[in-house]
């Protein structure tokens, strides 16, 4: 009876591991970031979603993360795109902030989240919101000082 039950223990065990994530790893998050930017800036942001939702393992979000980014492509070009914030906690962790201006008012903030991995960087996290009247979109502001 012990045996039996060790041994369903050991197949539900065996059965519930997770399977790793193929996530990709980039060597410069800073060159992946600029790429990335200068892909949404050109209008080309079904390319960007499908190389961020590839790289995160996540490319069956596609529709949804799409069709949210292709706004931007209709804003047509940026007139300027800055990086606002730069935050890195320790030597492990780093979120960056830019923001671009679209037509005359579309302030438009682009947060992306990085994690230190054993071969480079995760991109874990990428974010856009739009703000016209505070400095910062909720949860894109950098940590008081």
């Amino acid at each position: 009876m012990l045996a039996r039950f060790c041994a369903a223990i050991a197949i539900i065990a065996l059965t519930s591991i997770p399977v790793r994530a193929e996530v990709t790893i980039v060597s410069d998050p800073d060159q992946w970031i600029t790429e990335a930017l200068q892909q949404i800036s050109d209008g080309k942001t079904d390319d960007f979603a499908r190389n961020f939702l590839k790289m995160i393992d996540q490319s069956s979000s596609f529709d949804s993360f799409a069709g949210n980014l292709r706004i931007l492509s209709q804003l047509g070009k940026p007139a300027f795109m800055d990086k606002v914030v730069d935050v890195k906690y320790g030597d492990a962790l780093r979120e960056v902030v830019y923001v671009a201006l679209y037509r005359h008012t579309d302030y438009i903030y682009f947060k992306f989240t990085m994690k230190k991995n054993v071969d480079g960087w995760l991109i874990s996290n990428f974010a856009f919101k739009n703000e016209a009247s505070n400095l910062f979109p909720p949860n894109f502001a950098p940590p008081p000082h």
